[in-house]
């Protein structure tokens, strides 16, 4: 403890003086008590927060957790990192805070690692290439002796294995031990993860919980097939994943929105991302008898359509794939521009037009052009009383958006869109 206490003094006597421009490195090891302990979902966000506060510090390190101990090494500036200290000793999740080592660096021990877990075992909601862990015999060690925290974490650096193998460190596992985790993750913890959490109610059709934000680092990351044979492990006793539309796909479409929102992915990512739950739904679904309809029953003359431009097809997708699910035998095109629509609606009469924006975005800059769009769409079409719903994220967070659109109804999840259809029409009959 004695070194601890000279070791924080220090620390608080430097962070009251500015570094000289030319940022000399440092690196600190501390040690931790945990007021509680975390849960999977609670360690993932405190580590992307870590990322994304020490890519904008210029610093580097490991976080290890284990039976409610932190152990973290901190590497960059020493202006930078002194100044990250004194906001860990204000952060109320943590107590007992002890340094173990406070010394100047000629080089990062942890390279490019904005901030990596260790932790036992392989944990559910971490791609693979954000966590490291750790053996046993370490874990041990670092509760008898504590004071061999930096050499323990030293040894769980980057910089070992580049020297062992060709691969950067940051490949995704491969070969049997990649298998292994991988369906381990698949057909055990995640499973058992959203077994937990039954549906939410429809007060909040966007429920951002553990569920969306696993399935969409899945999407996201190296290997986006477990996220495909997450789904298919919980497809209904008929095969389809329908179900889930509401309380588990919509969410992920919107997460994966988020992410990019927090720079943590490409916009490339969330197209790839989305694309990969169209193939998953059209794959587990495809398979399906749909039902036959009594011949003699209404039903509506429906055409679903993106936006013209929208690269998001996910919402069309759903609502097709809901309103046939019921019997509907809906149109859905994916015209390119205004013109080619409105070629579509003068050609053929529809009951109504389902228009649909991204599900990830929230697009609040295209409202105009879909004003447009609708417009457009209400003068060309054969049916004067043209029921216009719209979805995507913009329309289902901000109630106002459906009226400076001129539309009719929004359909907040595609599992309500015929009911949405259906009330639309009958209001316009009734008037």
């Amino acid at each position: 403890m004695a070194q601890a206490d000279r070791t924080s003094d220090a620390l608080q006597a430097a962070s009251g003086a500015a570094q000289p421009a030319s940022m000399k490195l440092c690196s600190v090891v501390y040690r931790s008590r945990a007021m509680v302990n975390l849960s999977d979902y609670e360690l993932y966000e405190l580590v992307q927060a870590a990322q994304s506060r020490n890519a904008a510090e210029s610093i580097t390190g490991l976080m290890l957790y284990d039976d409610g101990r932190f152990y973290q090494w901190l590497e960059g500036p020493v202006e930078n990192v002194y100044r990250l200290m004194r906001s860990i000793r204000t952060d109320r999740r943590h107590t007992d805070i002890e340094i173990l080592s406070d010394k100047p660096a000629l080089q990062r021990q942890f390279g490019d690692w904005k901030m990596r877990l260790a932790t036992r075992g392989t944990r559910s909601i971490h791609s693979f290439n954000n966590v490291v862990v750790p053996s046993t015999a370490a874990l041990n060690d670092l509760r008898q002796h504590p004071e061999r925290t930096p050499g323990l974490l030293a040894e769980l650096s980057p910089a070992p294995i580049a020297k062992a193998c060709e691969e950067p460190s940051n490949s995704p596992l491969k070969g049997p031990a990649g298998s292994i985790l991988k369906d381990i993750l698949v057909t055990a913890v995640l499973p058992e993860l959203l077994s937990r959490h039954p549906t939410e109610t429809r007060k909040n059709p966007w429920p951002i919980d553990q569920r969306a934000r696993a399935l969409a680092d899945l999407l996201i990351g190296s290997d986006t097939s477990a996220a495909i044979e997450l789904l298919r492990t919980l497809q209904d006793s008929e095969g389809a994943i329908r179900h889930l539309y509401e309380s588990l796909i919509e969410p992920t479409a919107r997460r994966l929105g988020d992410l990019w929102g927090a720079d943590l992915c490409s916009e490339l990512d969330v197209t790839l991302g989305l694309g990969q739950l169209h193939r998953a739904i059209r794959l587990l679904n495809e398979e399906i008898e749909q039902p036959t309809i009594p011949k003699g029953l209404f039903l509506p003359a429906v055409l679903i359509v993106p936006e013209p431009g929208e690269a998001h097809m996910l919402n069309s997708v759903l609502d097709s794939d809901a309103l046939g699910s019921i019997g509907w035998d809906p149109l859905t095109e994916f015209p390119a521009s205004d013109e080619a629509l409105q070629d579509l609606i003068a050609g053929t009469w529809f009951d109504a037009l389902d228009l649909s924006l991204s599900p990830a975005f929230r697009r609040e800059n295209w409202l105009p052009r879909v004003t447009k769009t609708i417009a457009l769409a209400r003068h060309a079409s054969r049916n004067p009383a043209l029921v216009v719903v719209v979805g995507g994220r913009i329309f289902t967070e901000d109630a106002s958006a459906r009226t400076r659109v001129g539309a009719d109804g929004v359909s907040p999840t595609a599992l309500s869109t015929a009911h949405v259809i259906r009330d639309e029409i009958n209001k316009k009959k009734a008037d």
